[in-house]
């Protein structure tokens, strides 16, 4: 089967437990008290530079994945980093100011999985600059103005079982679940969050696991890292998102007709090796449908016929559109026996439906022609010519059915 390239983002999102345990090993291997020139001018340089790559990242992501969640958090997690590198390693330093600093990361985490991600781009930049202004202020605010942030004294990070430390505990398994579930199929962004949640709860954790010298050495680089990792994730979003464009219908949301090429020539991560069935599904009398209600109301029924199929065919079948109206779907492992309930379920499925249109409910109905790779000796086009001549056949018949037939082999051609 093809690998899900549309999902949460598994690899990306524990890669940031990585990213915890390189910390960890660069405090106990390079102490901060040891190495200060590491921890006071070359992490802050990288963390600023990180922190300004992330802005770059987040602003120029958007003509091409147009996604309000990767804009925002390109500024707002790279505002955050270059403030920390800024104004807060500075002499002066106060502990709540950081405590306050780290909360704003959490609510901008739970802020980029909660909004929507696609709206238009003079509201992007709306929300996205007005957000940006707020955030200038509170850093602003929490670092030369230190009544506003004299609550942050009463939240004591110094033990795992104190209720700070077991909130933040909280508040990350929250970021973790509503990734889950409002993130699932948004290109790795799920995962992306969560990592950038997890990096953000082990800062929060440091005063309690770290002497204050070790603390602080971790800090820094966390703060650099939350930014590295958001680039990477950022990347990561890019190429899935336009490999997604490359292999996906836009209109019919399902793979196109350049997926199906590379199935064919056996290029693809779809098993192709014997059994492999093949079903070839064209809706019926379609030309009359656009005749009658017009192009967009045509566009509107191959996508729900589309959509039935999709759902019905996972996750045993891949389906693509083959051209005009019709749909090919491959069966890896499956023989014509096997998939014939299936074929025949979504024509019955599809024969039910009604599609509304223009005030009106209209029905169709679909032919299907089926087929299957008996041996190494049949290419896919065999099968795919087999499936379309039984195709033919149950168009031939009536309509609104499903034919069978066996694929020539080579040695049967030649006779």
């Amino acid at each position: 089967m093809v690998r899900n390239k549309n999902g949460w983002g598994v690899t990306i999102g524990v890669s940031s437990i990585l990213f915890c345990g390189f910390t960890a090993y660069c405090v106990l291997e390079y102490p901060p008290h040891v190495y200060i020139k590491l921890y006071h001018r070359i992490i802050p340089y990288l963390g600023i530079l990180f922190a300004l790559g992330a802005v770059f990242m987040g602003h120029f992501s958007y003509p091409r994945v147009h996604n309000l969640k990767v804009y925002l958090a390109g500024y707002l997690s790279g505002m955050t980093g270059a403030a920390y590198f800024l104004l807060f390693t500075k002499p002066g330093r106060h502990a709540e100011a950081i405590t306050a600093l780290l909360i704003l990361m959490f609510i901008n985490t739970l802020l980029y999985i909660l909004i929507p991600s696609y709206v238009k781009y003079r509201i992007t930049r709306r929300i996205t600059y007005t957000l940006l202004a707020a955030q200038c202020i509170l850093i602003l605010l929490a670092r030369f103005y230190r009544p506003a942030v004299a609550w942050a004294l009463h939240i004591d990070r110094s033990s795992l079982f104190h209720a700070p430390v077991i909130v933040a505990f909280l508040w990350f398994a929250a970021v973790l679940i509503l990734s889950i579930f409002r993130l699932k199929n948004e290109f790795h962004l799920g995962g992306i969050f969560a990592g950038s949640g997890l990096l953000c709860f082990a800062a929060w954790l440091l005063p309690a696991v770290f002497p204050r010298s070790s603390a602080i050495g971790a800090e820094t680089i966390l703060f650099t890292l939350v930014n590295v990792y958001l680039i990477i994730g950022i990347i990561t979003h890019w190429f899935f998102r336009i490999e997604h464009r490359i292999a996906y219908d836009p209109l019919l949301q399902i793979y196109n007709r350049n997926f199906c090429s590379k199935i064919i020539e056996e290029q693809s991560s779809v098993k192709t090796t014997p059994p492999l069935a093949i079903a070839m599904i064209d809706i019926d009398h379609f030309k009359k449908v656009n005749d009658t209600y017009g192009h967009q109301a045509g566009d509107k029924v191959l996508h729900h016929i589309a959509q039935i199929i999709q759902r019905e065919v996972v996750p045993d079948g891949i389906a693509c559109r083959y051209g005009g109206e019709e749909i090919i779907v491959f069966f890896p492992n499956k023989t014509t026996k096997q998939i014939f309930p299936v074929v025949e379920n979504i024509r019955g499925v599809i024969e039910g439906s009604r599609i509304p249109i223009a005030r009106k409910r209209l029905s169709v109905t679909v032919s299907s022609g089926i087929s299957h790779r008996e041996t190494v000796s049949q290419n896919i086009m065999d099968v795919i010519h087999a499936a379309d001549k039984a195709l033919y056949k149950a168009k031939d018949n009536g309509r609104n059915q499903v034919k069978t037939t066996k694929t020539s082999l080579p040695s049967a051609k030649k006779k």
